[in-house]
């Protein structure tokens, strides 16, 4: 392995670490020396790649968000889907609906309740979810040019969805009995289906039948821009 390769590895190790602790203990909990424990890799080396714990933090959201979009476009790149099933399964993935996704919407919620009162991490965020309302605002006019969904605004109609999903993530990840998962999506399908003047729920929760990247290809890609 070259120098620049270990660095990039040890640097992807880090952020994969901080993601996890911070999921787990909450940002508030979160020390160094703990990242750098569960990194494997001692505090000056942290330190070496993340002067601060504020330049970190705002890595690891960048990587977070980055993988993830990744397996977004993945699950999205299958010939012979309809604008329904795309809708479907991008929203799909803006709920907790599997460990990975659960681990890293808890961290962007996290960071998330930290944007109030942190203006450079309400700046990451801010572009985060703008990009998730662009793609679904691409998916919604690919469905109006094919005669699948009939709105007047389809920018708007993907804020919407977006805000919802973020609000309904909340609910799930917060264990509340009367939002699971299954309800999330059938809150999430209907609403959609209103939206867009379908005749039937959008088809959430068939997600697994539309195969996306294995969680390994997100682990060993290299830390991208600095959703590293």
């Amino acid at each position: 392995m070259t120098v620049a390769a270990a660095a990039a590895d040890t640097r992807q190790r880090i952020l994969e670490a901080t993601a996890t602790c911070i999921a787990e203990e909450g940002v508030a909990a979160v020390r160094m020396a703990g990242i750098a424990r569960a990194a494997g890799v001692s505090t000056a080396l942290l330190h070496y790649h993340f002067e601060t714990k504020e330049q970190l933090f705002e890595q690891v959201l960048r990587y977070s968000y980055d993988s993830s979009t990744l397996l977004d476009q993945e699950s999205l790149r299958r010939e012979g889907l309809t604008p329904a099933q795309r809708l479907a399964a991008y929203l799909d993935r803006c709920l907790p609906s599997d460990d990975l996704l659960a681990r890293d919407l808890l961290l962007w919620q996290e960071f998330g309740a930290m944007s109030p009162r942190n203006p450079s991490m309400a700046a990451v965020t801010s572009d985060f979810f703008q990009g998730d309302v662009d793609r679904v605002t691409g998916i919604i006019e690919e469905g109006l040019a094919d005669g699948s969904f009939t709105t007047d605004d389809a920018h708007l109609v993907a804020r919407t969805v977006i805000a919802l999903c973020d609000g309904l993530c909340t609910r799930v990840l917060a264990g509340d009995q009367r939002i699971p998962l299954t309800e999330a999506r059938r809150v999430v399908a209907a609403t959609c289906a209103a939206l867009l003047a379908l005749h039937e729920p959008l088809p959430l929760g068939t997600r697994s039948r539309i195969p996306s990247l294995p969680v390994q290809s997100r682990r060993t890609r290299p830390a991208s821009r600095s959703r590293t």
